[in-house]
């Protein structure tokens, strides 16, 4: 089973890429919110592989926790599929997720299209005692939402304390405001406090 590919970009789309690794070309679908280099790029993405009677597709994402949640909603949500949950992923970062199924909140879910209130329930039934920590832990810790929250997050998710991890990346966006996620990272890594 395929759990982590690294390659070269070498076609992309807004929701998938393929990746060229040791002269295999992968299609990999990704959410919106995913972090893909230029076309000649490497990116090292985790993968959920879905297997059917008539199809197979790799799913990719920048971090395991996405990849779980992704895996989570797909296997434990009856009438969710792939394309559902990686719509969800689309639309919102996994602790906005977390957080709306945490505090058991269907309005955002159900600003996905194909969602309806119904369908949201379910997922807050499903999934609250397994994703709410996630939803928690970034409301409960004040982490920001959009490209500075995820730096942050990326950043405690390599092993560094909030605190510290707050710093470098407030250190590296005073340096390039306009940095992605990946920029601001790699720049807070290699930038001393």
């Amino acid at each position: 089973m395929i759990v982590l590919l690294e390659g070269v970009v070498i076609l992309r789309t807004p929701l998938s890429c393929v990746l060229e690794v040791h002269g295999v070309g992968y299609e990999v679908f990704v959410p919106l919110t995913a972090t893909l280099p230029p076309i000649g790029g490497t990116v090292k993405l985790w993968i959920h592989a879905v297997y059917r009677e008539d199809s197979q597709s790799l799913y990719g994402f920048n971090g395991t926790e996405e990849r779980d949640f992704f895996k989570l909603v797909v296997e434990k949500v009856s009438g969710i599929g792939p394309k559902m949950a990686l719509a969800m992923l689309s639309k919102f970062r996994l602790a906005e997720l977390g957080h709306a199924i945490a505090t058991k909140d269907p309005s955002p879910l159900t600003s996905i299209p194909g969602i309806g209130k119904k369908t949201a329930e379910k997922i807050i039934l499903e999934l609250s005692d397994k994703v709410g920590n996630w939803g928690k832990n970034s409301a409960a810790n004040g982490i920001l939402s959009g490209v500075r929250g995820d730096a942050v997050l990326g950043l405690i998710a390599l092993g560094y304390k909030k605190s510290e991890a707050e710093a470098m990346v407030q250190r590296a966006m005073q340096e390039t405001p306009d940095a992605t996620v990946e920029q601001l990272i790699r720049r807070a890594i290699t930038v001393p406090l």
